[in-house]
């Protein structure tokens, strides 16, 4: 009865300083803090997590993308896939910066429409672009040479130049993503998008690669609740219970006691990156719902003795922290709540 929660894109990069946690308490994250037992860890993105978690991490590459394929409702079948992520590339300077799904809206029509556009240009190349859903899009072909790649929320809100493709096919892929914008750039629905003072979608960037292996590792956790493809692939390959992501807090403690109890659970909270473009006011939104909707009710249920222990994966790109609390902890009275900037370091 340990519920693992998964909260990615919590901490700001350090540069940030203490501005960012200020003007908002966060008392269920103060008393994890400080009464629970914390481990500050390097940082990571919710992909890279996720593949050492469910023992997937292949060296510099993490062969991802037919796992959150299958989630999406497709079969990878024997084929080697690619995650190629629709994104906006902005010039800013002499720099070219990425915008990740996150920051535009698109629909199924006008995804279908620019993955169209892509297969017929590199219809004798080997490749072959498919949308299951308008804002994750994926790339079948022939097995590539080792490469490494870092996942689209990696690169998000950055400069793409120490983020390209690298390794035996690192050229390829560059190649890809350099025509891929100069194609999509000059598009029709590019052209109608950006008229409504919307962003275009001006390339792809590619990560993930690899086939779907015929054996997993053993489940980690005997349940997952998410929304997101990837943790719900993995857990499904794994041989998990696999769950929606349930609205609170109060009924994911219903599901985990419903779950095997000789096992432990995890929950991916969605929280959008608004670390990664500096968006402040949404990261206060995201952090106040993670206090009332997840970790409010979720301590209760631990102080009540509905759960055994709750552990946090708190991600962000420059740290990361694990912070496991059980019920006997809320007994550290001596233990001070500070603010969250407290432990920052």
């Amino acid at each position: 009865m340990n519920c693992h929660l998964l909260v990615p894109n919590l901490f700001w990069p350090a540069s940030a300083g203490a501005g960012p946690y200020l003007e908002r308490a966060l008392p269920g994250l103060e008393t994890l803090f400080a009464r629970g037992r914390r481990e500050r860890e390097a940082g990571c993105s919710m992909e890279r997590w996720l593949a050492r978690a469910f023992a997937l991490e292949a060296g510099e590459e993490l062969p991802l993308a037919p796992f959150a394929l299958r989630a999406d409702g497709v079969d990878p079948g024997p084929h080697w896939w690619i995650g190629a992520d629709p994104v906006h590339l902005k010039v800013h300077g002499a720099r070219l910066i990425l915008a990740d799904a996150s920051r535009f809206s698109i629909t199924q029509r006008e995804a279908d429409e620019l993955v169209a556009a892509l297969n017929a240009h590199f219809a004798t190349r080997d490749i072959t672009f498919l949308a299951p859903r308008p804002q994750r899009w994926y790339a079948r072909t022939s097995e590539s040479p080792p490469a490494r790649m870092s996942p689209t929320a990696e690169v998000a809100g950055m400069p793409v130049e120490s983020f390209l493709p690298a390794g035996k096919a690192g050229a390829r892929w560059r190649a890809i993503i350099n025509e891929a914008q100069m194609l999509l750039h000059e598009h029709r629905c590019n052209a109608q998008r950006e008229a409504r003072g919307e962003l275009a979608v001006n390339s792809v960037w590619p990560w993930g690669g690899g086939r779907a292996p015929a054996r997993v590792p053993a489940a980690p956790y005997g349940a997952v609740w998410a929304d997101h493809p990837l943790a719900a692939g993995l857990a499904t390959a794994s041989g998990a219970e696999v769950h929606a992501l349930p609205a609170s807090g109060e009924a994911l403690v219903a599901g985990v006691a419903a779950a095997a109890r000789d096992r432990a659970c995890l929950a991916v909270i969605n929280v959008p990156p608004a670390t990664a473009y500096g968006d402040i006011e949404a990261w206060r939104e995201a952090a106040l719902a993670l206090e009332q909707h997840w970790l409010a009710p979720l301590l209760r249920a631990v102080h009540a003795g509905a759960l055994e222990a709750i552990t946090l994966h708190a991600l962000g790109r420059d740290f990361a922290y694990r912070v496991a609390y059980a019920r006997r902890d809320r007994l550290r009275f001596w233990r001070i709540l500070r603010p969250l900037p407290a432990y920052l370091g």
